[in-house]
Formats: C-alpha cells, sequence, structure tokens
C-alpha cells in the first residue's frame, strides 16, 4: 500500500539538484566540485575558477546565480 507523504518526500527529495564550489579544474573541460553528498567530476563550462559556487545537472557545472537558499515547499 501505498503512504502519500513518504511518496511526495520521495519525489521533492529529487527534485533537488546538488550545489557546490569548485575545488579544482582538471584538463580536458573537467572540474571537481565539492557537494555535500561528496566530490564530483563533471564537465565544466567556460570561465569557470577555483572557489567559484556551482549547480551540477546533468553531469555538467554551471556557475550558479541568484540566492543560494534552499527552496521551501508548503504541504
Amino acid at each position: 500500500m501505498s503512504q502519500p507523504l513518504i511518496d511526495l518526500q520521495r519525489l521533492l527529495a529529487r527534485r533537488q539538484t546538488p550545489t557546490g564550489r569548485v575545488v579544482a579544474v582538471v584538463t580536458g573541460g573537467m572540474v571537481r566540485v565539492a557537494t555535500p553528498q561528496g566530490v564530483v567530476e563533471v564537465v565544466a563550462e567556460t570561465g569557470l575558477a577555483v572557489g567559484d559556487r556551482v549547480v551540477v545537472r546533468d553531469g555538467r557545472a554551471a556557475k550558479s546565480q541568484g540566492t543560494t537558499n534552499a527552496p521551501v515547499f508548503f504541504v
């Protein structure tokens, strides 16, 4: 039997986009990004440098824009 509240929590948890900071620039257009889940190595957009705040989507790092606060969901 399905639990609606647990199902909603799982759906919302998947929508979170990992954010972090660039800790190393690797050759070949790759960067290492420190996220709360650990360090990941992803493809970088041009112009990223060590210390930049980024969002990681689909294996690519893009410079973070706007607020750094997490979204708030009201249920």
